[in-house]
């Protein structure tokens, strides 16, 4: 299934726009494709990884700890995949295994739709599709600003 992106102009996805319209084919075999769309209503985090981003060997336990968290509640993460290779991208979650929403993005399409400039990028959406926060690169001092937003946008 080929990615499909709005579309967009290249302009940075910065908080308060709305997110770009993505549906992405699934990294995983056997589960289904992913559209922003049809995550309407959840607060999702949309982050950018790959196998070669040293930063994304921490961020990623951390996001499914979160997705695990707070999924009950509404949360939910796409972890979109930037490796060319598959056979890459599979090492890599062998040893940093995740549970959430995993789609590929070899083509950059998506990429180009949010106009990522760090690996990793995260972008925390509302449960109505506006940006409200965005992460460039991971420490611990994202996780517990990212973890403080999503309180805030899941709500009581």
């Amino acid at each position: 299934m080929a990615l499909l992106a709005g579309a967009l102009p290249a302009a940075a996805v910065e908080e308060g726009a709305p997110a770009p319209a993505i549906v992405a084919a699934p990294l995983r075999a056997g589960t289904p494709p992913v559209s922003l769309a049809g995550l309407k209503g959840r607060v999702v985090y949309v982050d950018f990884w790959a196998s070669w981003c040293v930063p994304c060997r921490n961020s990623m336990p951390v996001l499914d700890g979160l997705a695990r968290r707070f999924g009950a509640r509404g949360f939910s993460v796409v972890g979109v995949n930037k490796d060319t290779s598959l056979a890459d991208a599979e090492r890599f979650l062998r040893r940093v295994p995740v549970a959430f929403s995993l789609v590929s993005d070899a083509d950059d399409a998506i990429a180009r739709a949010f106009d990522v400039k760090a690996m990793p990028s995260g972008y925390l959406i509302d449960r109505g599709g506006v940006v409200r926060a965005v992460h460039r690169g991971f420490t611990p001092e994202t996780a517990a600003a990212l973890e403080r937003e999503i309180e805030r946008w899941l709500g009581p």
